[in-house]
């Protein structure tokens, strides 16, 4: 084992003591296709086993923009901002960026769709005080909610890294984090973006703009009703720079690894 390995050994400890830390420097090619540089940090349970691209930048936090999503929903659930699965968001009537931001929304199509509007109103709701302590709780990212309770996680001070979101989405996918099994089962099954006889895969997006421009997709690929690989990947896009281009870039890096096989399932929909 050479030194580098044996220092990002010590260096993840604290998510998962007797996981074996391996790099893989060859997934940066996929990014590369690309124009783009960035991290793709994989933990596969069974083998105890994670598997890293560009380790500097799996550890440095940036915006979670709308991979927040995941943690505000858990946070409005548990504090009753939404009261379930069935609860009806409505429209206000304006304008919005996306098409599908101009309906009534629930969960599964907030979530789906990525709807802003909705999900600043799930943190309206929750409010500063429990969204902080549900931060601390959660140990998500930096806690920061500095910026605004509906912009922090958009263009605030909150910052969370890959490493950080693998270890959160893993809690998530066996149920293990500080919350009813009720909030946390409702939204695993608002990430799953496909479904095929083999497996689940639940995921999550996210873009945030400007000078520390930051381009998310998140999320684990679930068999036989256990999670077999929890991933983030994240890059800063360039103005050539594609929407699809992390999926594509996910998909491969989870090709490679022997995760996932072919083309996406033809049900699948990509959360933006």
């Amino acid at each position: 084992m050479d030194r580098l390995t044996t220092s990002l050994m010590l260096l993840f400890a604290a998510g998962a003591a007797s996981a074996e830390t391996a790099l893989e420097p060859g997934w940066q090619r996929h990014f590369a296709a690309r124009g783009v540089r960035g991290t793709f940090v994989l933990f596969q349970p069974l083998r105890d086993r994670y598997t890293i691209c560009d380790p500097a930048r799996a550890k440095q936090r940036f915006l979670p923009a709308s991979t927040f999503k995941i943690a505000n929903a858990l946070i409005g659930l548990e504090v009753g901002s939404i009261a379930d699965e069935n609860e009806v968001f409505a429209w206000d009537g304006k304008p919005r960026v996306r098409p599908e931001w101009e309906r009534d929304q629930t969960l599964a199509t907030g979530m789906r769709d990525s709807v802003v509007w909705m999900f600043q109103e799930v943190a309206r709701r929750t409010g500063k005080a429990a969204m902080r302590e549900w931060l601390h709780r959660l140990d998500y990212g930096n806690h920061d909610i500095a910026g605004g309770i509906d912009q922090f996680w958009l263009q605030g001070a909150l910052r969370v890294s890959a490493r950080e979101q693998v270890e959160f989405l893993y809690k998530l996918a066996e149920g293990r984090l500080p919350m009813t099994q009720r909030s946390q089962r409702l939204v695993r099954e608002s990430l799953v973006i496909e479904k095929t006889r083999e497996y689940k895969l639940y995921a999550k997006s996210g873009t945030s703009g400007g000078r520390n421009a930051v381009a998310w997709w998140v999320g684990w690929i679930e068999r036989k009703g256990r999670p077999v690989a929890i991933f983030a990947m994240n890059y800063e896009p360039q103005p050539t720079s594609r929407f699809d281009d992390r999926f594509e870039i996910g998909r491969a890096i989870l090709a490679d690894a022997g995760i996932l096989t072919g083309p996406a399932a033809p049900a699948a929909r990509a959360s933006r």
